[in-house]
């Protein structure tokens, strides 16, 4: 019993492993694409890089025998892998998609942290500081000798001169005559 069992085994695996080496690489092709168009939304990081060896593998091999192949075979082979980029396209971009929206999604709390950062009371003193600053400088200005200075310079004024200029204008300019 235990012998028939063995070669009925063997035999449905010597069957599978001739089909698999049967298949054309074209059809190889073809149904990796269609298993990975049926499962590829599911995939995570290890079954892409998997996914992605045995394309590369498919790949290379498609590249040493692409001379020999029919016309037919060459339109299904590039349109497999065509489909197969477009797949590894789409996932990139959500990806990318992904990280743009996260970015964009944290801007409101950086910029919270950063006014959340921004010391207030320290900006209060320093503006108190100022204006005290200020304060000093004008009681500090000495009002007395500011208004003699002021005195002294409308005093020096000669206005009988001034006025005798002014005078000659006006007679220049169309005044009097």
């Amino acid at each position: 019993m235990r012998t028939k069992l063995f070669a009925a085994l063997a035999a449905a695996v010597a069957i599978t492993v001739g089909c698999a080496t049967s298949m054309s690489l074209p059809d190889r092709l073809d149904k990796f694409v269609e298993k990975t168009e049926k499962e590829y939304k599911n995939y995570d990081e290890e079954d892409w890089k998997k996914s992605k060896e045995e394309y590369d593998a498919l790949a290379a091999q498609v590249n040493e025998k692409y001379d020999s192949f029919t016309t037919s075979e060459k339109v299904r082979t590039m349109k497999a892998m065509g489909k197969y980029g477009s797949m590894v396209l789409e996932k990139e971009i959500a990806g990318a998609s992904d990280t743009i929206g996260s970015v964009l999604e944290s801007i409101p709390e950086a910029i919270n942290g950063i006014i959340n950062e921004i010391d207030t009371v320290a900006i209060k003193e320093g503006v108190d500081g100022i204006k005290n600053g200020i304060e000093g400088i004008i009681e500090s200005i000495d009002t007395a000798r500011l208004r003699k200075s002021v005195e002294g310079l409308t005093q020096s004024i000669d206005t009988a001169k001034l006025r005798e200029k002014l005078e000659a204008l006006v007679k220049i300019f169309g005044g009097e005559e």
